[in-house]
């Protein structure tokens, strides 16, 4: 599973306009992974830059900056994001999101509200480990996440390793085995992917009835109650707290 966030985890000054802490995992079977996923991210990267060296960043896309400055154009802009689409239509893989709340959040706990990133770890951690327990990617589970400094790394082993020892309420993170950091810049396909995803799910939360195209491209991927491709919440997008509210029934669609 490779995670990447949208959105800080401070929860002393809340963004307005971005109130909530999103982790986003995407998780692909091993063999899969390497044989397919990664070539197909070169090959599109080859298409428009001739080279593998680039880094897909969705802050960078949106603003058009840097090697992404050619979008600007509309017929270049339109072009890439088809194939974005493509490649999200075509890879294989599944995405499980956690949208902590941070003012809801801060409301409820208060002083004991916790660290947003380490408890929308431990979310993350209970339905991964339930798809590693049921088969679908393999008899243990590994983890990348995006690096985001030194002291931050340390203090996410350390959640993990505490968890792992412990489990959670609901499940135990035995078959879970790994969890490392890279950087941005270690040029990692499935973290640039889960980059790719994090924002528009996380869009989706924070406005759930209105139209977000990117969100349609990826929602059949994204962790579903079996046998009903609608029912997100609680399985492959788990938002916390959520009890009053009822309007993210239409992330299920409602």
């Amino acid at each position: 599973m490779f995670v990447d966030e949208t959105g800080d985890h401070n929860l002393k000054h809340i963004d307005d306009h971005f109130p909530l802490f999103c982790l986003c995992g995407c998780v692909f079977e091993k063999t899969y992974y390497h044989q397919v996923a990664r070539p197909y991210v070169d090959d599109l990267k080859m298409r428009f830059w001739g080279a593998t060296d680039i880094i897909f960043h969705s802050r960078d896309i949106r603003k058009q900056q840097g090697r992404f400055r050619f979008l600007r154009d509309h017929d270049r802009r339109s072009e890439f994001y088809n194939a974005i689409n493509e490649m999200m239509e075509h890879l294989d893989f599944t995405i499980i999101v956690v949208a902590i709340l941070k003012r809801e959040h801060l409301s409820h706990y208060g002083d004991n509200a916790k660290h947003p990133y380490h408890l929308a770890l431990e979310f993350m951690l209970e339905r991964f480990a339930l798809m590693v327990g049921d088969g679908e990617v393999g008899s243990d589970g590994h983890i990348i996440a995006e690096s985001r400094g030194k002291v931050e790394d340390c203090l996410l082993k350390e959640e993990f390793f505490r968890l792992k020892k412990r489990g959670s309420f609901y499940q135990s993170f035995e078959a879970i085995t790994t969890l490392w950091t890279e950087k941005k810049r270690k040029n990692i396909a499935g973290l640039q992917i889960a980059d790719l995803v994090a924002y528009p799910i996380a869009r989706k939360v924070l406005d759930p009835v209105r139209q977000n195209l990117s969100f349609d491209v990826i929602r059949s991927k994204v962790r579903h109650r079996p046998g009903d491709v609608n029912g997100l919440l609680g399985y492959g997008i788990k938002i916390f707290p959520q009890a009053t509210f009822d309007h993210y029934f239409y992330l299920d669609g409602g």
